[in-house]
């Protein structure tokens, strides 16, 4: 990475050419997977208003990365899918436009994110959110011993290197917040 640093209140995120495409990618697959499939505009004023619809039950993922990012609240069964109804659009939407912010940032003219202090929290979201994926699907504990011997060719070579560089952006743009 190339650097993080700060101009007064603003974070100067510098990505090197070869980074700028893989948080991009990491972004927008992400957010595409967050998006509600058959998504479409509501019909109903109301419905689109306030984000549900008491009539349509919304479904725990199947994908075990999203049950990680849009995890039930509760153990009850009942209370957990009457709590997803009111909330799983509105996270949805939250997180699709971190990650969004995070694309756009990704593919700005030459590398050079400027980070608002209004967008820090939705970039730090949003990175997380991308690592929880990532530590899904590479079954990351806290002992990573499986993952520290891997073979070269392993595809989860890839996705390890990826998790540990945003982990490293992540704690560095958190230590420039606390730099205050």
């Amino acid at each position: 990475m190339a650097g993080i640093q700060r101009d007064g209140d603003v974070l100067v995120l510098r990505l090197a050419a070869e980074e700028r495409p893989i948080l991009a990618s990491l972004a927008a697959s992400l957010a595409e997977m967050l998006e509600p499939a058959g998504s479409t505009p509501e019909a109903d004023p109301l419905v689109a208003l306030v984000g549900f619809s008491s009539d349509d039950p919304v479904d725990k993922p199947d994908d075990p990365a999203l049950r990680r990012l849009l995890p039930d609240a509760y153990a009850d069964a009942e209370g957990a899918a009457e709590f997803r109804r009111f909330t799983d659009a509105d996270l949805r939407a939250e997180k699709v436009a971190n990650l969004r912010r995070i694309l756009d940032g990704a593919t700005a003219s030459g590398g050079v994110v400027r980070i608002e202090p209004a967008e820090v929290d939705g970039w730090l979201a949003g990175l997380n959110d991308i690592r929880l994926v990532l530590g899904e699907r590479l079954d990351m504990t806290e002992e990573r011993e499986h993952l520290d011997n891997l073979e070269q060719g392993d595809p989860r070579l890839a996705l390890l290197a990826a998790y540990d560089w945003l982990s490293e952006m992540q704690e560095w743009l958190v230590q420039l917040l606390l730099a205050d």
